[in-house]
């Protein structure tokens, strides 16, 4: 099991320095990267999870902390006055809800002096996560600082400075903002998001469960090329979708002793049997529609349903959803969702109104996650907009299934879409 303690520390400061009681000159390492979720599913994990909350000693951690999280914060800690912090962590540490009071905490107790900004880059060859690494000075902010990035020829260099304030998004959720791009956060807070039309969730995790039947199969053990008996179900990943578009189906297990029922995460199945938006979670944000096919899909596709189709359909992960993230109650919602319709909210999200607020929300990260979309504004107006934006979605869908150019209609859609968010 990972120690808290378990990270590399430079050059601890003799007593005999005017350091207030000793302290290190540098702390540098390379933390664990243990989402909530892995910690909270593997017992030992889960333990050490509350050990670290029960001490008290990290006022960082936030909702679905990172187990990197308290080794930055423990990290700062033992820095003696003007000792200097780093370590290379993920890039979701510059905008994640779960680092808003670690980046609070840095911008108003340290003086951040560099990022490098490493997104897009593959630091570790097993790693799906794009990185950062902060350098952090324990002293008053001061002065600008660095944004570096990494180039072709393996050398980090300054891109551009900015002020401290400048970093900052927004008030509300402390993004960084590590570009040159203008981006203040959501501009249309009076306007409803997706989640409180649609509920959005990843799909199911397709290998065995860690604590039922632990390597008794894996993906690939459950997919087919083709439709039979078992195979019995169309299934689909993110590298299988493009924009309005399904480019290959494969073929799931399904109704069987292992599948769905013993699978790591296996979701609920009504998920799968309702008219839907499906959406990739990496780079631009891509979105298709399944109205009647009821692909299965794996956690590398995110779907919205309208809640008006789940109506009727309770279980712990529709609760716990609504409790952490919406603001209005359930039937509210099923109310409000029959304001919209799904080709319509197809058309916005392919929008590239869209990607603009999906920049806004994730900054420069690669990675898109359920709270980006289920945060992204939608305006809903008059029917007739609402018809117009959804024709043009519905015959770009066609155009793409015969391979016929569309772009004319793409700019129409995006001209329509950017006259709602005026």
């Amino acid at each position: 099991m990972v120690s808290i303690i378990d990270f590399y520390v430079l050059q601890k400061r003799p007593s005999n320095r005017p350091s207030n009681g000793g302290g290190f000159d540098i702390t540098i390492g390379n933390p664990p990267y243990i989402s909530a979720p892995t910690q909270i599913a593997s017992p030992e994990l889960n333990e050490q999870r509350q050990r670290i909350v029960a001490s008290k000693k990290y006022k960082s951690l936030n909702e679905k902390w990172d187990l990197y999280v308290p080794f930055m914060e423990l990290g700062m800690q033992l820095l003696c006055p003007n000792g200097v912090f780093s370590m290379i962590v993920p890039y979701p540490l510059t905008n994640q809800k779960y680092g808003k009071k670690l980046r609070k905490m840095i911008a108003e107790e340290y003086r951040l002096l560099e990022i490098a900004d490493l997104n897009g880059t593959k630091i570790f060859e097993n790693a799906t996560v794009s990185n950062c690494i902060p350098f952090i000075q324990s002293s008053q902010q001061e002065g600008e600082l660095r944004i570096t990035k990494i180039f072709e020829d393996k050398t980090i260099r300054e891109v551009l400075s900015k002020s401290p304030e400048a970093l900052k998004q927004d008030e509300k959720n402390y993004v960084w903002n590590l570009t040159e791009e203008e981006r203040t956060g959501n501009h249309f807070a009076n306007m409803n998001v997706l989640g409180d039309f649609c509920y959005i969730s990843k799909g199911m995790v397709v290998n065995a469960h860690e604590n039922i039947e632990k390597g008794a199969f894996k993906k690939e053990d459950l997919i087919s090329l083709h439709f039979d008996d078992v195979h019995s179900r169309k299934y689909l990943e993110a590298k299988d979708i493009d924009k309005y578009q399904v480019r290959r189906v494969r073929y799931l297990e399904w109704n069987t002793e292992r599948c769905p029922d013993k699978l790591s995460r296996p979701t609920f199945r009504e998920l799968y049997d309702r008219p839907k938006l499906i959406m990739n979670c990496l780079g631009t944000i891509n979105v298709t529609i399944d109205i009647k096919e009821h692909f299965l899909h794996n956690h590398s596709i995110y779907c919205a349903i309208l809640w008006k189709d789940l109506k009727g359909v309770n279980n712990k992960s529709i609760s716990s959803s609504i409790k952490k993230f919406c603001k209005h109650n359930r039937a509210d919602m099923e109310t409000l969702s029959g304001n919209v319709d799904l080709y319509y909210l197809l058309g916005i999200l392919n929008s590239s109104m869209a990607n603009q607020l999906l920049a806004d929300q994730r900054g420069g990260d690669y990675h898109i996650y359920p709270e980006h979309i289920r945060n992204l504004p939608i305006p809903v107006p008059q029917r007739e907009a609402q018809n117009a934006i959804g024709v043009i979605a519905k015959e770009i869908l066609l155009r793409r299934e015969e391979n016929i150019d569309y772009s004319e209609l793409e700019g129409q859609l995006n001209g329509l879409v950017a006259v709602l968010y005026q």
